[in-house]
C-alpha cells in the first residue's frame, strides 16, 4: 500500500532582520499543548481546512484523538516551550485562531536555531479577515525572540489565503511545490 501525499508550497523566512511587530487587532494568550480548548479548536480548524491533509486527519473515526496524536507528535519531533503556543483573541474576547511555533533540534547554525510554524489556523467564522497575518507574525516573532536564523514552513498548494499571508509577512517561496506525506 502506498503512502498518501499532498502538494505543499514551501516558504522560508530568513532572519534575524527587523523584529516583527505584534498585532494591534489581537491579543495573545499562551496555551498548553494538550489543553482541551486547544484540542477542540485545532479539531474544528482541521475539519474545515482548505488543506486536504488536515481534512483527512479530521475525518478519522475519532477526530479529537487524531488531533491529540498530531499535537503530541510536536513534542517528539520538535522543541518548544509551552508559552510559545498562542491563542489569538479579538476585541470581543473570542479566540479567532492559534499559532504553534517550534524549533528543529540539532539544526542550529552559529548559535541560532532553525524554526517552523508547526501548525496554525483561523476558526472558520473568522476567516477572510486577515487574522492569518497576525497569527503568522506572532509565531515568527516568538521564533525571532528565541533566536532563529531561518523559519521553514509550507502550506497546501490550493490554500491561496495562506500563501498570501506568508508573502505579506516577508516569507518567500523557496522552491516549486513539494510532495509531503500525511
Amino acid at each position: 500500500m502506498s503512502q498518501q501525499t499532498f502538494l505543499k508550497v514551501p516558504f522560508v523566512w530568513e532572519g534575524p532582520g527587523t523584529l516583527i511587530e505584534d498585532s494591534s487587532r489581537l491579543t495573545f494568550k499562551p496555551v498548553k499543548a494538550m489543553d482541551d480548548q486547544l484540542i477542540s479548536t485545532v479539531t474544528r480548524v482541521m475539519a474545515e481546512s482548505v488543506d486536504a491533509s488536515d481534512r483527512r486527519r479530521a475525518s478519522e473515526r475519532d477526530p479529537r484523538k487524531a488531533t491529540e496524536m498530531f499535537l503530541n507528535s510536536a513534542r517528539k519531533d520538535f522543541a518548544y516551550q509551552d508559552e510559545w503556543w498562542q491563542f489569538g483573541i479579538n476585541g470581543e474576547g473570542e479566540i479567532v485562531g492559534f499559532v504553534l511555533p517550534v524549533i528543529f533540534p540539532g539544526c542550529a547554525k552559529e548559535g541560532l536555531e532553525e524554526g517552523t510554524i508547526y501548525y496554525m489556523g483561523v476558526l472558520p467564522e473568522h476567516r477572510g479577515l486577515g487574522f492569518a497575518n497576525d497569527l503568522l507574525s506572532k509565531g515568527t516573532q516568538i521564533l525571532q525572540e528565541v533566536g532563529v536564523w531561518r523559519v521553514f514552513c509550507d502550506t497546501a498548494m490550493d490554500n491561496a489565503r495562506m500563501i498570501a499571508a506568508f508573502k505579506r509577512v516577508s516569507y518567500r517561496q523557496y522552491s516549486e511545490p513539494l510532495e509531503r506525506p500525511v
